[in-house]
């Protein structure tokens, strides 16, 4: 059973302490991830580790994984996708800061002492939703629609259909020079 992680956290205090996170987060919280999303039930399970690291960076290393219900690109129903991220964070104060930060961290500006917990993972969960969701072929509702369809009813011979500027080309021909 996991445990309910706390709302905020204070990111540097954690660093210079070397603290690690280990829960959940319920989904339901998460309101810019939910534009994406079917439904908001579940949770997000999270094992973070905080560190200083060789030059001095305060970071955060750890795994995100959730289920979520994204919506079906074909049939547009519920599709339930695995989404699991690795993420590598180094806090800064300054987006200067940021630059300098060696390639193997992504910047995490923060705006003050605190953090909220569930938007850095909201954060990252987004990063990590896949550009299109779908359901496999054979599963996908409409895929079998369009199968029983086809099945059924023979493919519609195109019927031959007088040009509307023949007339026009009569006109031509008989042009006075």
């Amino acid at each position: 059973m996991s445990t309910r992680l706390q709302e905020y956290i204070k990111p540097l205090s954690f660093c210079d302490r070397g603290e690690q996170l280990q829960g959940t987060i319920p989904l339901s919280g998460m309101k810019r991830l939910a534009g994406s999303l079917c439904h908001q039930n579940g949770e997000v399970e999270i094992a973070l580790a905080f560190d200083v690291d060789a030059q001095g960076n305060r970071i955060v290393r750890g795994k995100l994984a959730a289920r979520l219900a994204l919506e079906c690109q074909r049939c547009l129903t519920a599709v339930e996708r695995a989404i699991e991220t690795e993420l590598s964070l180094a806090f800064v104060d300054t987006e200067a800061a940021g630059k300098r930060l060696p390639a193997a961290y992504e910047p995490y500006l923060l705006d003050g002492p605190t953090v909220v917990l569930r938007e850095l993972v909201e954060d990252e969960l987004i990063l990590a939703l896949p550009i299109v969701a779908f359901h496999a072929e054979e599963a996908c509702e409409l895929a079998v629609l369009q199968q029983a369809v086809e099945e059924d009813l023979p493919l519609p011979v195109a019927e031959k259909r007088p040009n509307p500027f023949s007339a026009l080309a009569g006109l031509k021909k008989a042009k006075p020079e």
